[in-house]
């Protein structure tokens, strides 16, 4: 079947012609950072981007967005993003009514692309909470919690904390089941001391280290309310 899937759309892509950036790029396998916004996909990005691979981080919203609608429409789900970027992560959409998590599409990212990489970069879910609770959202002058609640129309937020918890405990248990027994899959401690070197043996090729660093995006917000202590406190 995946094989079929990719002789149809390399068929459908046969009278594409590549831009300069394009071939330079073509060689590069694609990587999937799976993890949810919150557990150094910043970070990640910055490192690919730093090791030669073109890579796109959240765009605004727009990539969890062409996602879906590339599966709605029937084109392979990274349509207009495959030529120009090897990495994707953060594959979040949120606004003010809704928030969608793509990384749930990891199942057709693998048939649309088979032999592709993916890593799941992972944290201490109470760290994680902690974190996701600190982040502004400054479009909607806010906090993440607080857009959360709206989202999910509570003003209890342990609601937020429940739903958080079992949608990453769910996902873990799809994806370890589904890549149980596939070399090209890496569940990655973000905290870990040795990231740059275990994604250097997953690729198989020599990376330049000293392009890891963590990156803080949330040093700049400042929360409305502070996360319960239970969480904060881990």
């Amino acid at each position: 079947m995946k094989k079929w899937i990719e002789l149809f759309f390399n068929k459908r892509n046969a009278n594409h012609v590549l831009t300069e950036s394009e071939k330079e790029v073509k060689h590069l396998p694609y990587i999937f950072v799976i993890g949810f916004n919150k557990t150094g996909t910043t970070s990640l990005h910055h490192f690919f981007e730093g090791n030669g691979f073109p890579s796109i981080h959240w765009d605004d919203n727009r990539l969890a967005t062409t996602m879906v609608e590339n599966c709605l429409h029937d084109r392979r789900i990274l349509e207009g993003y495959d030529q120009k970027y090897r990495v994707f992560s953060d594959m979040i959409v949120q606004k003010f009514r809704i928030r969608f998590e793509a990384n749930s599409l990891f199942r057709i990212l693998d048939t649309d692309y088979p032999g592709s990489y993916f890593i799941y970069n992972n944290r201490k879910i109470e760290d994680w909470i902690a974190s996701r609770w600190q982040k502004p959202c400054r479009k909607y002058n806010c906090t993440n919690v607080e857009l959360e609640m709206r989202i999910l129309n509570t003003k209890d937020t342990q609601d937020v904390i429940d739903t958080w918890k079992k949608e990453k405990l769910d996902f873990e248990k799809e994806v370890r089941r589904y890549f149980s027994s596939n070399p090209k899959f890496l569940e990655l401690d973000i905290t870990a001391p040795d990231v740059p070197q275990q994604i250097s043996k997953l690729l198989g090729r020599a990376l330049d280290l000293s392009q890891w660093r963590h990156y803080r995006t949330n040093q700049n917000g400042k929360p409305i309310c502070d996360p319960p202590q239970d969480v904060a406190e881990g």
